[in-house]
């Protein structure tokens, strides 16, 4: 069989690839060896925020007597996980829907890249020859597995583990502070698991603006999450249904008892498919080096999506989906990585995008930043989250904006009017004289603007 462009990995990335691929009159085929969605959309991110929708509805009605309102409630773990499926095949069928109406061919099975135009595809017993003109290689990224800490899938578990308990544990220890682990605990926590945070590093979510992670800490101890850092796990032992894990500390070492072990450490490319053995060039970390229009060294092999570096967003992935097909279509186009948001569906949610303080000012820009806090939220009164900031950062002189980073109530919605404007070069007027509703959370947008022009309405003006 021959194609005019063959993609590996039905993901994010790859079937954004595929359909785009296939719009431009290009013959496609995608390759997919579990199932259409990939890792987003059966394992992380779409049953990672089903749970998460399910632990806020709970908490918010444990929070109703606040208000007035007084409710009986209980958690039945599977009617949730039985709803979390159907959502999961949903969109399921959905891609497959999407990508056999644009005449994308999807093929099951395992591939394996034998030259530059030629792919093996293996399923069961069977194994098919591929020629194409080009290949597009969206495989993704696997967990990141500690050879001490071996899984087990009942005791010591992985995310996707998570999703096929019976029940909800009592408690938990969860190995990685980062956006994986932080979500995981709030969600658990809100739930009414007790859960503990081990992370190697100085701070939770590391990387992250240092005023974010302080504000987080003090919503997940809120939220009775015991978090330990530049901690490990240095051992365990499984007795009678327990955990016993011994804690590392700078200051000596700890035992705690938890009913299972979550391990959340982050993920690793999966690009062990052939590629090296034809001459494609990789990084330390096993990343496939591209330049902005997703070419590697060889030409006609391109890469997208977590297989070409962090951060690992399916979002990113859509992204060069798109430049990788259009780029084989003969359009002239870049891929950006400016302006590409990343949020964390905590408690409460984080995001951010462009450049934080830090990096602005080692990056040579004189500039200046704007706050606007929650608590002075209409909006955010009345919805009872009047707790965060979100920070605008734009360059002294020009008033460009150049990055932003908010915690607090619809940080995930809001972040993406900072990813236009920054996208779109806009300065910190464009955003202080768009209207915006009232009584919005999104008014916080417009109010940081307004700060940092040194002109605020509804806070004092700085000293």
């Amino acid at each position: 069989m021959s194609y005019k462009t063959v993609v590996i990995g039905a993901g994010p990335g790859g079937y954004v690839s595929a359909i785009r691929l296939s719009q431009l009159g290009l013959k496609t085929a995608i390759i997919e060896k579990h199932e259409l969605g990939g890792e987003c959309t059966n394992y992380g991110c779409i049953p990672t925020k089903s749970l998460i929708e399910f632990a806020n509805i709970y908490w918010s009605i444990r929070k109703g007597t606040e208000i007035g309102i007084i409710a009986n409630s209980k958690i039945d773990f599977p009617t949730f996980k039985s709803w979390k499926e159907k959502i999961v095949l949903r969109l399921r069928d959905g891609i497959q829907y999407l990508c056999k109406e644009n005449g994308v061919e999807i093929i099951n099975g395992e591939a394996y890249v034998k030259s530059p135009k030629q792919v093996i595809v293996k399923s069961g017993d069977q194994t098919t020859i591929l020629d194409t003109e080009n290949i597009v290689v969206a495989t993704g990224s696997t967990t990141t597995k500690l050879p001490n800490l071996p899984f087990d899938g009942k005791y010591i578990i992985s995310s996707k583990d998570m999703f096929e308990l019976d029940r909800l544990p009592n408690s938990i220890l969860i190995v990685g502070g980062g956006v994986i682990g932080i979500e995981f605990a709030a969600a658990l926590a809100k739930l009414g698991t007790q859960v503990t945070i081990v992370e190697m590093m100085d701070q939770i979510l590391p990387g992250f603006d240092a005023e974010i992670v302080r504000y987080e800490n003090r919503f997940l101890s809120r939220l009775g999450i015991k978090i330990y850092t530049k901690t490990t796990v240095s051992g365990f032992k499984i007795a009678d249904d327990v955990v016993e894990s011994t804690i590392k500390k700078a200051d000596g070492e700890i035992v705690l008892n938890t009913e299972k072990m979550l391990i959340a450490v982050g993920r690793k490319p999966y690009s062990n498919i052939g590629l090296k053995e034809i001459g494609v060039v990789f990084d330390t970390k096993e990343h496939i080096i591209v330049d902005n229009q997703m070419k590697t060294n060889i030409q006609s092999v391109y890469a997208i999506g977590d297989v070409v570096g962090t951060p690992y967003l399916a979002h990113k992935a859509f992204r060069q989906g798109l430049v990788a097909a259009e780029v084989i279509g003969g359009h002239p186009i870049v891929y950006n990585n400016n302006a590409v948001p990343n949020v964390v569906f905590s408690e409460p949610e984080i995001a951010f995008v462009g450049l934080t303080e830090e990096e602005a000012k080692n990056g040579g820009h004189e500039i200046s930043v704007g706050r606007f806090p929650l608590t002075a939220s209409a909006r955010a009164l009345t919805e009872r989250a009047a707790e965060g900031f979100v920070k605008i950062i734009i360059e002294k002189n020009s008033h460009k904006i150049v990055g932003a980073q908010m915690i607090g109530a619809e940080a995930s919605e809001l972040v993406s009017e900072l990813a236009l404007a920054i996208e779109s070069g806009l300065r910190a007027e464009d955003i202080a004289g768009t209207v915006h509703p009232h009584p919005t959370i999104s008014e916080v947008l417009m109010e940081a603007a307004e700060d940092v022009l040194d002109r605020p309405i509804h806070t004092l003006k700085k000293k």
